[in-house]
């Protein structure tokens, strides 16, 4: 890699990129749609493209002399509906898809997740070979229509491969883990079945490994789930990631069963009325938060290479007493 360009390198996974993509003396060309996104991405390192996914001549203007493209832009929310995220995700994709080819631009990351195999169900031993025909909600259905289209346009000319981290987290998160210390502290946070059950996670520098190693291996039109390769009790790993924040996780539990009565609730009350806000509980949800979800990496491992380079206790240290956002 020379010269790449990233979408999302705004984001919380983009700018953990952007630096390790400069540390290695790659110029590096982010999309940006505002002041504030050009200034997270010159802080970052990189140099903002004004412009949206879905602008043809930008992209295609952005992508000359490019030989890297890292697409990571997505909208990160499991309640909104397929139609919703499908122009975003889906048609976002294929622009930028056409303006790669146009340009002749060699490699095609994706930045997938790994909730496009969940499935309502516990998934004790997922790879990549597991399939969901029941995908509950539209950030899964739409990251998994997009990554089949590119990995689909593979070619001897566009090297297209795709990466599936599970729960992203580390310092600096502005995602999910945020969300999760704020419903802490207006005492909102209630564990499903007690948080006995088992996840895996990936930290955000794991993610960014996986992803530089991803854009070098000479396989294409594949998708790997990467992770922390420890697997953790959920209400363990927020205690933990609570504590960094010197707070503390709440008691409280309810049911899955309830949990998902609750949801569905919700979601018929948000869907009938039209309301505009998060429902404080949805199906989509519930999956995320309440089920065992066991990846493996080993497919990662062994085409690709990866490794984990920080543990989860050595991520936690990192986070102490530093704001998530």
């Amino acid at each position: 890699m020379k010269s790449v360009f990233v979408t999302g390198g705004s984001g919380f996974v983009g700018r953990n990129l952007i630096k390790k993509l400069t540390s290695e003396n790659i110029e590096v060309f982010a999309l940006s749609r505002s002041p504030e996104s050009d200034q997270r991405i010159i802080e970052a390192g990189a140099t903002p493209v004004r412009g949206d996914i879905h602008n043809t001549d930008v992209l295609r203007t952005a992508l000359a002399g490019i030989d890297t493209v890292f697409h990571l832009a997505a909208a990160v929310d499991f309640w909104k509906s397929r139609k919703h995220l499908w122009h975003d995700h889906v048609g976002g994709a294929k622009v930028l898809l056409e303006a790669a080819t146009k340009n002749n631009v060699s490699n095609f990351v994706y930045l997938s997740a790994a909730s496009v195999i969940m499935n309502g169900k516990p998934i004790l031993h997922g790879d990549e070979r597991t399939q969901s025909n029941n995908l509950m909600d539209g950030y899964s259905q739409t990251k998994l229509e997009a990554e089949q289209m590119i990995l689909k346009a593979n070619s001897p000319t566009l090297r297209t491969i795709s990466v599936r981290p599970p729960l992203i987290w580390g310092k600096g998160d502005t995602s999910a883990l945020p969300q999760i210390k704020a419903a802490a502290e207006k005492g909102d946070l209630s564990f499903i079945n007690g948080g006995t059950h088992l996840i895996v996670t990936c930290h955000v520098q794991n993610v960014c490994h996986a992803l530089t190693l991803a854009a070098k291996v000479k396989i294409g039109g594949e998708a790997f789930f990467i992770t922390d390769g420890e697997k953790l009790q959920f209400r363990q790993f927020i205690t933990d990631v609570l504590k960094t924040q010197n707070m503390e996780a709440p008691n409280k539990t309810v049911s899955l069963g309830v949990a998902r009565a609750m949801a569905n609730v919700f979601a018929f009350i948000w869907n009938t009325f039209g309301l505009k806000s998060t429902p404080p509980l949805f199906p989509g949800m519930v999956n995320t938060l309440g089920l065992p979800f066991i990846v493996s990496d080993d497919k990662a491992k062994k085409l690709l290479g990866y490794r984990p380079i920080i543990s989860v206790k050595e991520g936690l240290v990192e986070m102490s007493h530093n704001e998530l956002v």
